[in-house]
Parts: structure tokens; C-alpha cells; sequence
């Protein structure tokens, strides 16, 4: 089967679904084509250089086709107007490429609208995924926000007709699709993000960790806390660098917080003079498994993360924003605490002071993740998905 996948931009440096979906399809047999930009991931945004820059490099990389692990990379140079980023002659690529399968990773991008008015032309079955979580979904209350609403619902009807299946990554996306898109719930599977769980596992020696604690100069009796991703207010991580310093105020000055990432210097220094915390760069993937191995609770204040699974699948508890609605990220593994309260979030911290507390949950969030969310076991899915539509035919 020839799978053709669309990203609006993709870094080698990352762990997103277009690193690891393509290399899981390949892995089981099929040949499988990423089409994508010459940018790098939040290639088009405005603190790119800040956040990204000294990690992934210039935001604009070499065009061309790459071969990849089970997986053919082709960059075309991209578009940015008004209407949104695309991929500059992508009809080309289908006709050299000759998929079987068009997958696409967001409802309304300009490239999904594009592969849909293209698919009675060239014969291809579409899927598409959706990441459009309430806590990134405000609905319009300003006249051109109901307008720019009504003109992406006519879209969705129109999309919906041409698209195979959805899959909404979380219930709460379902519900945005749904009730604001007009997305048939009939054409919809809910399926969340997977997981390399070769890479995210529970794969270190005591004496490795040892090694790695030492080298961030923490003690076996410290309690590290970690964030990873971005650095700004809509991720949150100054909420719990405050929860650290409000522990360290109480008088457990046991319990550290540390941030593997990159934000605004203005931004950074409100973690780092806060006691208890400190930053560091990102890290390649296989690195920051080795992070999560180490370190003790995995802490994201606000939104979702693909990190959050990651964390979870090296058998690490972790805790998220109670407005975080796709619950499965914390049951039997985790806890929640009150939005951008960092006293009640300092109190959940507290509360897994037990190693062998710790050590119950992750035990659950790595097992509930190999079972159910690995990206072997949803690219197998997806191909029987893909299987059902092409045989329907």
C-alpha cells in the first residue's frame, strides 16, 4: 500500500506523530511518503528563533527528498498568506507519488482542503486526524470570529463528505469538531497520539540513573520535578517553578524543579531565580527518555503535550491541569490540580513524596500505554482502517 502523509512542516531533532506514524507504517511493510515544507516545526512563529532556534537551527531548511528510517521525506518550498501555510506544489508530488492512502494531521489546513478538492482527480482514499483540544479552542464571540466560524463550517461539511475517517485525538477534540465544525461524530474515532515504546520505556540501570542525577547534581533524596516543551504562559511552566518555591518555603527543600526547554530570557528568569529550579536546552529524543527514566514526577500545568505519553510510557507519574480534559492521560497513573493555583499544585507534589507511591503509578502509565498506545499498534489500526476503505471501493 502506498500511504501518503501530509505535515505542514517536520524537524529530525523532534518527537512528533510525523517522526514517529510514518516510521511505524513502514516498519509493517508499506511504503510511505511524507510530504511536508522546507520549515521546521512552529516554523512560522514569531518566537521561533527564542524558543527553537538554538536547538533546531535555522527555521527555513534544504528542499529535496530524503530517505528516512522506513520513510520517504520529500520538502517542497512552502507558502504563508492569509489564508495559511501550504505546501508549494504539492498536486505534483501526488501524481509522482501515486498514493493509495492520503493521511493529513488537521481538518481545515490549506493542504487538506487542497487533497480533498483533489481526490475524485486522482482516485486516493483521505484520513485525517484532529488536535483541536478546548483548552486551544476558544469559541467566537467577535462578529469576524462567527463569520471566519460559519465559513469553516460550510468547509467541514464539505470535508466531511470527501474524508473517510476522523480521528480526533481526545474526547474534548471530538467535541470541538463536532459541535462547532460539524464534523459527523458517525465519521469519527477517537485515537490518541502514540508512543515509540522502544524508545519511551523504563530502560535504564540504577547505575545509569545514579550517573544522570549527578550530572544535573541531584541527590538520590531529591525529588525532581520535570517540564518539558515550551516556555510561555500558555504552557505554564512558571506555575510550577512557584510550586517548587512554595515547597521549598514549607521547608522541603527536597523537591526540585527542572525545565528541559526554551522560552523568552524574560521568561526564563522567573524559573531560574525561583529556588529550587533550573533550565536546561532541549534534548534529542532518546535523551529525554533518559530524563524521564531519571527524574521522579513529570508535571505539565496547563494544556496537553505529546510529552505527557512519553513520560507516562517511561513509567513516570505525572500531573496535569484539571481542565485538561482527556482524562486517560492521568487515570491510575497520575493526579490534577486546580488551573494556575501553583499552592494546590505544590500540595499534589507533596502528596507523592512516597517512592513507592511513585513507582505504583508508573507502573500502570507505562503498561496502559504499550497496551493501547503504542505506534505500532495504532499504525496496525490504521491500516485496517485503510484496508476497509480501499476494499469498500
Amino acid at each position: 500500500m502506498k500511504i501518503l502523509i501530509i505535515s505542514e512542516w517536520f524537524s529530525d531533532k523532534m518527537g512528533y506523530a510525523e517522526n514517529f506514524f510514518p516510521k511505524a507504517l513502514g516498519e509493517i511493510g508499506h511504503e510511505v511518503h511524507l510530504v511536508t515544507t522546507d520549515l521546521q516545526v512552529y516554523g512560522t512563529s514569531s518566537d521561533y528563533d527564542k524558543v527553537y532556534g538554538d536547538y533546531l537551527g535555522p527555521r527555513i531548511v534544504k528542499q529535496g527528498i530524503f530517505k528516512k528510517d522506513h520513510f520517504t521525506l520529500h520538502r517542497n518550498s512552502h507558502n504563508l498568506s492569509w489564508r495559511g501555510l501550504k505546501i508549494e506544489d504539492l498536486e505534483d508530488k501526488i501524481i509522482d507519488i501515486n498514493p493509495d492512502i492520503v493521511y493529513c494531521f488537521e481538518i481545515f489546513n490549506e493542504d487538506t482542503k487542497l487533497v480533498c478538492y483533489l481526490k475524485n482527480k486522482y482516485k486516493y482514499k483521505i484520513f485525517c486526524e484532529s488536535r483541536l483540544h478546548l483548552s486551544v479552542f476558544t469559541p467566537p464571540k467577535l462578529i469576524r470570529d462567527k463569520l471566519k466560524l460559519f465559513i469553516n463550517q460550510i468547509e467541514g461539511l464539505l470535508i466531511s463528505n470527501k474524508i473517510e475517517t476522523f480521528y480526533p485525538i481526545a474526547p474534548d477534540v471530538l467535541f470541538v469538531i463536532n459541535r462547532y465544525f460539524l464534523i459527523p461524530e458517525k465519521k469519527c474515532k477517537v485515537s490518541s497520539l502514540g508512543v515509540d515504546t522502544d524508545i519511551f520505556s523504563p530502560k535504564l540501570t540504577l547505575d545509569q540513573i545514579k550517573i544522570i542525577r549527578e550530572d544535573f547534581q541531584y541527590t538520590e533524596d531529591d525529588i525532581v520535578c520535570i517540564y518539558t516543551g515550551r516556555f510561555t504562559d500558555s504552557k505554564g511552566p512558571l506555575i510550577l517553578a512557584e510550586a517548587i518555591n512554595y515547597l521549598h518555603t514549607l521547608g522541603y527543600s527536597n523537591f526540585k524543579g527542572l525545565f528541559i526547554g526554551q522560552g523568552e530570557s524574560k521568561y526564563q528568569n522567573k524559573i531560574i531565580n525561583l529556588n529550587g529550579c533550573k533550565i536546561h536546552p532541549f534534548v534529542e529524543v532518546n535523551r529525554l527518555a533518559d530524563l524521564y527514566n531519571s527524574f521522579d514526577i513529570g508535571i505539565w500545568p496547563l494544556q496537553e503535550s505529546t510529552s505527557q505519553l512519553d513520560a507516562a510510557a517511561c513509567g513516570m507519574p505525572i500531573i496535569l491541569d484539571a481542565n485538561v480534559k482527556d482524562n486517560f492521560r492521568t487515570e491510575g497513573n497520575g493526579l490534577r490540580y486546580f488551573n494556575h493555583d501553583y499552592k494546590d499544585l505544590a500540595i499534589k507534589i507533596l502528596s507523592l513524596s512516597d517512592k513507592s507511591k511513585r513507582k505504583e503509578l508508573g507502573v500502570v502509565g507505562r503498561n496502559k500505554i504499550v497496551d493501547l498506545y503504542s505506534w505500532a499498534s495504532i499504525a496496525k489500526s490504521r491500516v485496517s482502517d485503510f484496508n476497509k476503505a480501499i476494499q469498500h471501493n
